[in-house]
């Protein structure tokens, strides 16, 4: 069967004065894009199991709203620091260590990281996953931990504009 990774960018979000770069919420365009988006996902043959966030106020909020639409408990959301200012070698880290039961996650989380993430995993350039964009990797690998440089495929990538 192999494992399915949902790498998930963050909605669109506000950039008020004041506010650090980790508590900006979503904006209004955020929310639209957010609820567009796990509408799209919802339709898909293969759906997350688990949702992991970083929990940083956009991300967490765009992973809030996708559960909704999903109807998964907003408490069953993990956040994960680490996905925050997450490097390649941080976001392999938390895949590796996913737990084995779940073969389909979906990955909150924000730019560059995502995007120098998904080229790692799948050797494709994709050049920018914009906000709310989600890119679903599929692995022939059964466990986390085999998941590593060019072991996935890029099954598919959608956009709010696509």
């Amino acid at each position: 069967m192999g494992k399915h990774l949902f790498l998930i960018r963050h909605a669109e979000s506000s950039h008020p004065s004041g506010v650090k770069d980790f508590d900006r919420p979503l904006n209004e365009t955020g929310y639209e894009e957010a609820n567009k988006m796990s509408n799209k996902l919802r339709y898909y043959d293969i759906q997350p199991e688990l949702f992991i966030s970083s929990p940083a106020k956009r991300a967490l909020n765009t992973a809030m709203i996708f559960a909704e639409t999903f109807h998964i408990p907003v408490g069953q959301i993990q956040p994960e620091n680490m996905i925050y200012e997450a490097s390649i070698e941080t976001l392999l880290a938390i895949t590796n260590h996913l737990p084995k039961q779940y073969d389909h996650v979906a990955l909150f989380g924000h730019n560059p990281g995502l995007t120098n993430f998904a080229e790692y995993l799948t050797d494709e350039y994709l050049g920018n996953i914009p906000t709310a964009g989600i890119v679903h990797i599929s692995f022939t690998e059964e466990q986390w931990n085999h998941i590593s440089i060019g072991t996935g495929t890029l099954t598919w990538r959608v956009t709010p504009k696509s």
